[in-house]
C-alpha cells in the first residue's frame, strides 16, 4: 500500500510539474453547424470545457459556429490561414474542390462500416495533414466523423437500380460521381434550400445525415429512406500554423491529448447518430430523442444493390477520382486508404 501511495504521489507531482509548463492562452475558434449535435456535444465542449479543465484554466477559447457567423463553410481554411481564427472545424467536402487530395478521405461508397471508415481515415490522415500544411499553411489536429450520409427520395423506389433519371441533391464532387453512375442527375444545392427544391421538383432525392434531414423537416416532403449510408461525412479540426508553433511542447501535448479524446468521442457517437437518424425518420427501432418520429418508409438494401455499389465504386467514384487526382496522388491513396478497404483507384 505504501508503495502505491508513493507512486500515486509521484504521478501527481509529475502531472503538476507538466501542468506548470502549460502556457496561458485564449483561442478564437470557429465551429460547424450551431444547431447540430456535433457542435453542441463535441466541438464546443472541447474548447469551452475540456481544454480549460485539463489546463487548470490556463487555456480558454471563444468559439462560435459558422452558422452564427454567416459563413458557408468553405471560408474556414482561409480564415485559419490568415490568422483571423486560431482554430476551426470544417467538412473536408468544402475544401475538396480546391485540391482532390482532400477528397480521398471521404469518397462515396468507399467504406462499408464505421469501423472500416475509421481505419481508412487514420490510414489516409498523414496524406491530408501534409497537404494542409503544404497547400494551406495550417496544422491539421484531427479528422473526425459526422453522422453517415444517407439517401432519401420523394417518390417510391425499392433499390439503387430505380434511381436512374432522378435528380439527386449532392454536396460534393464524389457524391455527384455516384449519382451520375446510378444514371441520375447530380444537383448541388445548399442544405437549407433542399426542402423547397424537393417541393418544386428541382430535385427528386437528396443526401445528408438522418438527423440533419429530420431537424430540417425533409420528412414533410420525402417519404422513402435508403437504409445503407452512401458516404461517411468526415470533418477536420485545424489550427493556424504560426499560432501552433508559438505553443511550447507541453501545451501542444496537452491540446493533442484532449483532441484525441474528442476524436474518440466523435467516433463513439457515430453509430448512435445513425440509429437515431433512422428512428426519427421512420419511427422504427429506438425511440427518437429529437421529437415525434416521422413515418418514412425504410428501403432495405438487396444483394443486387451490393453488386451495384461495387460497380459504382470501381467504375465511377474511384475512376473519376483518379482522373482528377493524378498518378502520384492516386498511388498514395491506394497505398493508404485503398489498402484498408482492399480496392485500388484507377483512371
Amino acid at each position: 500500500m505504501k508503495r502505491l501511495l508513493i507512486t500515486a504521489s509521484a504521478f501527481s507531482l509529475l502531472a503538476s510539474t507538466v501542468l506548470a509548463e502549460v502556457q496561458e492562452g485564449k483561442f478564437k475558434v470557429v465551429g460547424t453547424w450551431g444547431t447540430g449535435a456535433m457542435y453542441q456535444e463535441h466541438e464546443a465542449p472541447l474548447w469551452s470545457k475540456a481544454l480549460p479543465d485539463a489546463s487548470g484554466g490556463k487555456l480558454s477559447a471563444e468559439i462560435q459556429p459558422m452558422t452564427d457567423l454567416g459563413l458557408k463553410g468553405f471560408e474556414t481554411v482561409k480564415l485559419l490561414q490568415t490568422g483571423v481564427y486560431d482554430a476551426g472545424f470544417g467538412a473536408y467536402s468544402y475544401i475538396a474542390s480546391g485540391n482532390p487530395v482532400f477528397e480521398g478521405i471521404d469518397l462515396a461508397l468507399a467504406s462499408g462500416s464505421g469501423e472500416e471508415n475509421r481505419r481508412l481515415v487514420e490510414a489516409y490522415e498523414p496524406v491530408v495533414a501534409e497537404a494542409f500544411e503544404r497547400i494551406h499553411g495550417v496544422k491539421l489536429l484531427a479528422s473526425y466523423p459526422f453522422p453517415a450520409q444517407i439517401l432519401v427520395c420523394r417518390d417510391a423506389f425499392s433499390g439503387l437500380a430505380e434511381l436512374k433519371g432522378r435528380k439527386i441533391r449532392v454536396y460534393s464532387t464524389t457524391l455527384g460521381d455516384m449519382a451520375e453512375g446510378l444514371g441520375g442527375v447530380s444537383v448541388t444545392i445548399p442544405l437549407g434550400d433542399v426542402v423547397p427544391a424537393l417541393q418544386r421538383g428541382v430535385v427528386d432525392c437528396g443526401i445528408s445525415s438522418g438527423i440533419s434531414m429530420y431537424t430540417a423537416k425533409w420528412q414533410d416532403v420525402v417519404k422513402y429512406v435508403y437504409e445503407t449510408p452512401v458516404s461517411a461525412g468526415v470533418a477536420f479540426l485545424a489550427m493556424n500554423k504560426d499560432r501552433w508553433n508559438k505553443l511550447n511542447p507541453e501545451t501542444q501535448a496537452l491540446i493533442e491529448a484532449e483532441v484525441a479524446k474528442f476524436v474518440d468521442g466523435a467516433w463513439a457517437a457515430l453509430e448512435d447518430s445513425q440509429i437515431q437518424g433512422v428512428a426519427c425518420l421512420t419511427g422504427q427501432g429506438e425511440k427518437c430523442r429529437y421529437g415525434e418520429p416521422a413515418k418514412m418508409q425504410l428501403v432495405k438494401a438487396t444483394d443486387a444493390d451490393e453488386t451495384i455499389r461495387k460497380q459504382l465504386l470501381a467504375g465511377f467514384v474511384l475512376k473519376r477520382y483518379a482522373e482528377r487526382c493524378g498518378d502520384e496522388c492516386t498511388a498514395r491513396w491506394n497505398e493508404t486508404a485503398g489498402a484498408v478497404v482492399g480496392v485500388d483507384a484507377k483512371p
